[in-house]
């Protein structure tokens, strides 16, 4: 099968960046470069491996699934059905926390998944002392912990299986990031093919879609040391929740001030939370 003859399987199977998830499933196959594909475009990428792959991504397996692996802030990251696929407006969160980071800090990476956000954080500030690594999923923190050891800074990570709904560790950070899940329970249903076959477990988030988010604000916020910030991502359509939420949580007495961060498309995004 070659490149174009991939390209039109593709789209005739409503697959819509059909071009670029062929020219990625060749060059990841094959280990062959974007432009080896170009300037060979009548060579045969044959074998059953191809065929497979080819039929799994028509069925609404995701491409990253497929291939095993994702790039998130110019960095390889291992992915599974076990573990949320990275995304690029994800980076925000981490952008944000990079500008905030200290000689000495000690950060937790909530519903970690993949492990991006923190190991992303490692790389990019090596002057963070320590990075917890925490999900509810074993096999989620499995996947956190291969990314870890792939990146090196397995030195200054922490793992921890728990249920952040129903536990709270007995410890304080200076900075804590987490892309919880924020899907309304109605609308998963509603979802694509390709994010329904992303873990359930990641992408719920009760009914209104907070319920996480609302934890991590009532009591999370509490491990926060003095200064130390929280960076939260939320759903596009969930701003003015979130203005309210955290208006509300001044009021109380448990943050001191926060700021919502836009995407990449303008989209109301990331919450930064401070002590």
């Amino acid at each position: 099968m070659t490149y174009r003859e991939l390209c039109y399987e593709f789209c005739d199977a409503g697959i819509e960046d059909y071009k670029a998830e062929s020219m990625i499933l060749i060059t990841s196959l094959f280990g062959v470069t974007d432009a080896y594909v170009v300037a060979n475009p009548s060579r045969d990428y044959g074998g059953k491996e191809l065929f497979s792959a080819k039929e799994r991504r028509k069925s609404g397996e995701p491409l990253q699934y497929i291939i095993g692996k994702w790039q998130f802030m110019g960095l390889d990251f291992f992915v599974s059905p076990d573990c949320l696929i990275p995304r690029q407006d994800t980076g925000i969160l981490v952008e944000k926390a990079i500008k905030e980071v200290k000689d000495g800090y000690e950060a937790a990476d909530f519903c970690t998944g993949s492990g991006c956000i923190g190991i992303s954080l490692l790389k990019f500030c090596p002057n963070i002392k320590s990075m917890l690594f925490a999900d509810i999923s074993e096999n989620a923190l499995n996947m956190a912990k291969k990314n870890v050891y792939a990146h090196g800074v397995e030195q200054k990570s922490v793992f921890l299986q728990a249920d952040i709904m129903r536990y709270l560790p007995d410890k304080k950070f200076d900075m804590i990031l987490s892309n919880p899940p924020y899907i309304p329970t109605k609308d998963i249903e509603n979802l694509s093919k390709e994010v329904k076959r992303e873990p359930r477990v990641a992408l719920d988030g009760g009914e209104d879609g907070l319920d996480i988010i609302k934890r991590l604000v009532s009591d999370y916020t509490a491990l926060l040391k003095d200064g130390g910030s929280m960076f939260i991502e939320f759903g596009y359509d969930q701003g003015v929740k979130m203005d309210k939420l955290l208006s509300e949580a001044i009021s109380g007495g448990l943050i001191s001030s926060y700021e919502i961060v836009k995407d990449y498309g303008g989209n109301d995004r990331l919450a930064v939370i401070r002590k």
